[in-house]
């Protein structure tokens, strides 16, 4: 073996080592932004109009944001491989059951593995609000979203008032959703 092709093996290996590197790196932060640290960015300043998007809703009928006008709005955007979203749902969940009908939770899972992936974790964190598909991402970015998981929150007037990028916990979630949706 010469100096030259260890050389080229060394520097094969480095350059894929690196590349590990950055892809383990990237998975984190889109899973963990901020560390796990409250995340909160205001995503449209003034309570700006949020998107009209159309969707497919889980049981294959078709829907908009416009379903749910006049009442405040908890948009998820999650996805079975996303380990931060698998954690927040049986918050989401049990907000959900408490707050009752005074908020309407939509879970949008976007580009998922499979549907039957969707189904296991539904399954399985006990489920039950609204869910619904953005298979490629489009309603997401529509929204200004960047991070897995994504919460946005939109008033009774259809307006965006709060995005949160990251995970969040019942706690967390039942107090911007007092404080930013239900005034109190």
């Amino acid at each position: 073996m010469t100096t030259s092709t260890t050389s080229r093996q060394i520097s094969r290996r480095t350059i894929g080592l690196v590349l590990t590197l950055i892809a383990v790196a990237t998975a984190v932060f889109v899973a963990f932004p901020g560390g796990g640290s409250d995340a909160s960015i205001a995503a449209a300043p003034g309570g700006d109009p949020a998107p009209e998007v159309t969707f497919e809703y889980f049981d294959g009928s078709e829907g908009s944001l416009a379903d749910f006008a006049g009442t405040p709005l908890v948009l998820n955007f999650w996805a079975s491989w996303c380990p931060a979203c698998v954690a927040e749902m049986p918050d989401f969940q049990a907000v959900h059951q408490q707050l009752g009908d005074d908020v309407v939770f939509l879970g949008l899972d976007m580009q998922d593995i499979s549907r039957e992936s969707a189904l296991d974790l539904i399954q399985s964190t006990g489920v039950d609000y609204v869910l619904a598909d953005d298979p490629t991402g489009e309603i997401f970015l529509a929204f200004g979203g960047f991070s897995m998981p994504t919460t946005v929150f939109i008033n009774e007037a259809g307006e965006i008032v709060d995005t949160h990028n990251g995970t969040i916990f019942a706690d967390d979630l039942t107090a911007k959703i007092n404080e930013l949706l239900l005034n109190g």
